[in-house]
């Protein structure tokens, strides 16, 4: 493994580890909406579409975050 594929993988595990932070303080205000809220009608859907985003924003987010390490990295040298 080189130093830029090391470089882009501590990139996008680090965009990982704060994107899950975010998601855990969300899960948390979804557990109260959902103990506040008797009549759970759509909550399977809102689920999924919630899931659908964040996959799509992982996706673009590991892959942004490893090049813009190997770039910011490529480009001090």
């Amino acid at each position: 493994m080189n130093s830029n594929s090391l470089l882009f993988a501590i990139g996008a595990i680090t965009f990982l580890v704060t994107f899950s932070w975010f998601k855990y303080a969300a899960m948390e205000v979804f557990k109260n909406e959902l103990k506040n809220n008797e009549i759970n009608v759509g909550v399977w859907s809102k689920l999924f579409k919630v899931f659908f985003v964040d996959f799509l924003i992982c996706i673009t987010g590991v892959l942004g975050t490893g090049i813009l390490f190997v770039t910011i990295f490529n480009f001090a040298h």
